[in-house]
């Protein structure tokens, strides 16, 4: 018996773990080699006017960069209350441990992304010679120029509002709903891709800050399941 649950646990981090960094290395590897982050940036930077003209659009600045955001925070402030209400009304209760991991799988999750982005020294497209800005471009490991402030560009904030998410999946897999699970898999890696394509085409982004963000939410959501819920017992009843 304890066998075959190691074997169950080997098998899940071996998938989980293993298998979303490899499926990271490769996708970016892939958006380096065939430069994809330029490619893509290009298609939105009007070279005649030296900028990116929906840098500003309605749409993209309040409903998908403000408005969405707000409606995950929601999600986050609903299960925070949920968690609260759960030491007072009894049919909530055997969901606390479920409930407390959700909220803070999406707390840290996007933390980790919004801390990292704070001391980080990339900069942002907008900000690059390449597309009317003023700073040289300088990789994820180079150091940047003398007198070159920090960009503080990576990895892609916004994205996460849709990875952070990934916490539902975990939640959903804990309670057998495979199906489900997968469900909300997708359904969080589309809105976080969607997300971060959204900056990507204001030119706040390049597509790989938004690829390491779906990690760094990942990995994060990943080792708070092993913390805080993949030991608790499953709940009983309906």
């Amino acid at each position: 018996m304890v066998g075959a649950r190691a074997q169950t646990v080997a098998r899940f981090y071996l998938l989980h773990l293993g298998g979303a960094l490899l499926l990271a290395a490769a996708a970016l590897l892939i958006v380096d080699q065939f430069r994809i982050d330029w490619r893509v940036s290009n298609l939105f930077f009007d070279s005649e006017l030296g900028r990116f003209p929906l840098r500003d659009d309605w749409f993209l600045e309040k409903v998908m960069h403000v408005g969405i955001k707000n409606a995950v925070v929601g999600v986050g402030v609903l299960v925070l209350t949920a968690w609260v209400a759960s030491y007072w009304l009894d049919r909530l209760a055997r969901w606390r441990p479920l409930l407390l991991f959700l909220f803070i799988a999406m707390l840290l999750s996007s933390s980790a992304v919004s801390l990292l982005k704070s001391v980080s020294g990339k900069h942002c497209p907008y900000d690059l010679e390449q597309y009317g800005g003023t700073v040289p471009f300088a990789g994820l490991l180079e150091q940047l120029p003398p007198g070159v402030k920090p960009g503080k560009c990576w990895p892609g904030g916004h994205a996460s509002a849709g990875f952070c998410l990934f916490a539902f999946y975990f939640a959903a897999l804990k309670l057998g709903r495979r199906r489900m699970a997968a469900a909300i898999l997708a359904g969080s890696l589309l809105l976080g891709l969607v997300l971060g394509m959204a900056r990507v085409v204001q030119g706040a982004h390049f597509v790989s800050h938004n690829l390491w963000s779906a990690l760094i939410c990942w990995l994060v959501v990943l080792a708070l399941y092993e913390v805080l819920l993949r030991r608790v017992p499953l709940p009983k009843g309906d």
